[in-house]
């Protein structure tokens, strides 16, 4: 099974579904091509951001310019000056979503990798900068929902949020080495994980964190923190009896995200890197008998809704399928 041509075909996929002004066909039957109601743009967001990881495997030029295209839609359509030109953000529905400017900045900053856009990256940090002034006052919390027009803060949480904030403030520190941004993410990650923010969730967005975390800190701390994540999927397998497409993929994405992690020194864990491997190989052939001909991925699950496509279902899945490409093993 060629996992990168799995991965590509559901890029392919995701072109095939970019409509004139920019946005996706973002949901629909898989039986009848019938369109369903909705958007998300931090879907939109995240989706570019996976489409563009498998562009730098493949270098498929088509993927690249549907990319360009969905990016000016995202920014077009959703970016927003809060109280001042200096408070950019994305808004949908007169609301900001922490998840949306932080997914929104990962496109963003892996776009500008690949075109040396400058634009892009000034945009990546002034979103940056808006999430980092949420952080609660007192503490480092993140606010996770606010009102535009009100500024009223809500009291919605996501259990992703807070994962995908850091993940896209750290990215950044990577491509510009400023270390303002890194010394943001480690004083937020020295309070959550002794809570251990992240654990129950399952949360594989904490865990592209701290692998990139770990480019720059192997402490026992972080890789401790990953570890609790790791084992809690592994020994709390019900997503696998929901029978549904992502809940299975976003747990590859998190395993794998472990094993690519900089372990300590005097840490060895290769039973658990062994049991991680195993783990993903079984979820990479169960998210199979979601994949539809084209390339894309069916919800799942035992209702109405198991025949839809959404992008992200498929947005997770060739992540999935293409970080398993990275490792170089056959499946």
């Amino acid at each position: 099974m060629d996992t990168l041509e799995i991965a590509h075909a559901g890029a392919t996929c995701l072109t095939n579904l970019i409509q004139k002004n920019g946005s996706f066909k973002y949901r629909y039957d898989s039986q009848d091509d019938t369109p369903l109601k909705g958007y998300n743009v931090l879907r939109h967001a995240g989706t570019v951001w996976a489409m563009l990881d498998v562009y730098r495997d493949v270098s498929d030029k088509k993927i690249l310019e549907c990319c360009r295209q969905a990016t000016h839609y995202l920014l077009d359509t959703y970016l927003r000056f809060f109280r001042s030109y200096n408070n950019v953000c994305i808004c949908e529905d007169n609301t900001i979503k922490l998840g949306g400017n932080a997914l929104s900045t990962l496109a963003l900053v892996s776009l500008f990798e690949i075109t040396q856009d400058h634009f892009l990256l000034a945009v990546a940090e002034q979103l940056a900068q808006f999430m980092v002034a949420q952080r609660m006052e007192n503490n480092n919390k993140l606010v996770h929902k606010r009102y535009f027009q009100s500024g009223k803060i809500s009291n919605f949480h996501s259990m992703y949020y807070t994962g995908e904030a850091l993940f896209a403030l750290l990215a950044l520190h990577r491509l510009t080495q400023q270390k303002y941004w890194y010394e943001t993410v480690r004083e937020i990650e020295n309070e959550l994980a002794p809570e251990d923010y992240g654990v129950k969730e399952q949360s594989h967005w904490m865990l592209y964190f701290l692998e990139l975390l770990s480019n720059h800190d192997a402490s026992s701390l972080c890789y401790l923190h990953a570890k609790k994540i790791v084992l809690h999927i592994l020994e709390n397998p019900e997503y696998l009896s929901w029978d549904r497409s992502t809940p299975i993929a976003c747990r590859s994405e998190g395993l794998m995200a472990f094993l690519r992690m900089k372990r300590p020194d005097n840490i060895d864990d290769k039973a658990l890197y062994e049991r991680c491997l195993e783990q993903v190989k079984f979820n990479l052939k169960r998210q199979m008998d979601f994949r539809l001909p084209d390339g894309s991925f069916v919800r799942g699950g035992d209702d109405r809704r198991k025949n839809e496509v959404r992008i992200d279902y498929i947005q997770h899945n060739i992540s999935s399928f293409l970080h398993y490409a990275r490792l170089g093993l056959h499946l």
